[in-house]
């Protein structure tokens, strides 16, 4: 799925995105894995970011709150 970092979130609630941006100062980008595990979601960052560098473009992890959620204590 590809849109504004906001949309990606917003489409993905409490879940992990792993997300491939437009380029370095980009407010877009593709969803490349989103998952509800943080540590599934860190080994597919490891796949994502270590073979491939970031010469496809810069890779960005966020946590998407859904409504009324609050940030969950293991990801501060």
């Amino acid at each position: 799925m590809h849109g504004t970092l906001e949309h990606l979130r917003n489409s993905n609630p409490g879940k992990w995105l792993l997300i491939l941006l437009d380029g370095p100062d980009a407010e877009e980008g593709t969803v490349l894995f989103a998952h509800d595990d943080p540590e599934t979601i860190d080994a597919e960052l490891e796949k994502w970011a270590y073979p491939r560098s970031v010469e496809a473009g810069p890779l960005y992890l966020t946590y998407a709150l859904a409504e009324g959620e609050k940030l969950p204590a293991f990801a501060l």
